[in-house]
């Protein structure tokens, strides 16, 4: 019987910091007869890897605030990690939150 897809490292909301990079992990464990891969949705639509936001070989999400106007604040947000091998998944999510601001 195979093994169930499971996060063993699940992200952490995080205070947002203006030009901060902040790193979301997501560590998961399948059945090794298969092939697990991880995916990142940002407030439900897939993260495309790009300069600012982009998927490590670790699993984990980097977003480069950094690399953005405003610090990322308009990158707030809810960050979801999705792991799956195709017969089993299991999801994490975590919060991108300014402290006593709106989201912009």
């Amino acid at each position: 019987m195979e093994e169930p897809t499971l996060i063993t490292e699940a992200p952490y909301d995080v205070q947002l910091v203006p030009y901060s990079d902040v790193t979301f992990p997501c560590v998961a464990t399948t059945d090794p007869s298969t092939s697990l891969t991880i995916d990142w949705y940002y407030d439900d639509k897939p993260v495309a890897n790009d300069d600012v936001m982009f998927v490590a070989s670790n699993g984990s999400l980097v977003v480069r605030l950094s690399q953005v106007e405003q610090g990322g604040t308009h990158l707030s947000g809810r960050y979801l990690c999705e792991a799956t091998n195709g017969y089993s998944a299991d999801e994490a999510e975590a919060t991108l939150y300014l402290f006593g601001a709106e989201r912009t």
